[in-house]
């Protein structure tokens, strides 16, 4: 029969115990005492937490965040290549594309002629708005009297009106480039031979 012996202790005990042991090996802490009033109540002290603590929701949110991670991943699959393909003389490719967006070429066609009339719808609209914002910049510049308010008040409003104008250039360049279905640069639009209205 083996004789139960006893593990040795972490710490040799004093006098016994080189000068670098005795920095290694303190003694336990001793256990902090409570009063008599924290010794009753200590236990209840749940009773004073919020009542979505005592239901567990700060762990049943984190646990249902993290199962709706795992479900968008789960249903994202492979992730696909969105970017719209060109050719290497930077013309449309509409099969790799319509093959990368997983959708027919008659499909991305159609879509194609849905943007182009889109485009050239936002082109007039922005284009409308744009001049009516320097319109009415022009008469609030005009009539202000002359001041330094009125300089103020022209360089306050004039950059809004040049953004809207800017708009417009964008959507009737992405129009010109669905019409002539390959990718073109702003100088090719304002000089191409096509027509330069977007329809």
């Amino acid at each position: 029969m083996p004789i139960p012996l006893r593990p040795p202790p972490e710490c040799p005990p004093s006098g016994f115990e080189p000068p670098e042991a005795g920095e290694r090996c303190r003694a336990p802490p001793a256990p902090e005492r409570r009063s008599w009033f924290g010794r009753a109540f200590g236990g209840v002290r749940w009773l004073a937490a919020a009542p979505g603590e005592w239901l567990g929701v700060r762990v049943l949110s984190r646990g249902g965040s993290f199962i709706s991670g795992l479900a968008g991943l789960a249903r994202a699959g492979a992730a696909r290549d969105r970017r719209f393909k060109v050719d290497a003389d930077g013309g449309f490719d509409l099969r790799a594309s319509a093959f990368s967006y997983g959708m027919s070429v008659h499909a991305l066609d159609a879509r194609l002629r849905v943007r182009r009339r889109q485009t050239a719808l936002l082109a007039y609209a922005l284009f409308a708005l744009a001049l009516l914002f320097l319109l009415a910049w022009a008469r609030a510049t005009l009539s202000a009297p002359l001041s330094a308010s009125r300089v103020m008040l022209a360089f306050e409003f004039l950059p809004f009106g040049l953004l809207f104008f800017l708009m417009a250039f964008y959507q009737a360049l992405v129009n010109f480039q669905i019409r002539v279905r390959r990718t073109a640069g702003w100088r090719e639009y304002l000089t191409t031979d096509e027509k330069f209205l977007p329809r």
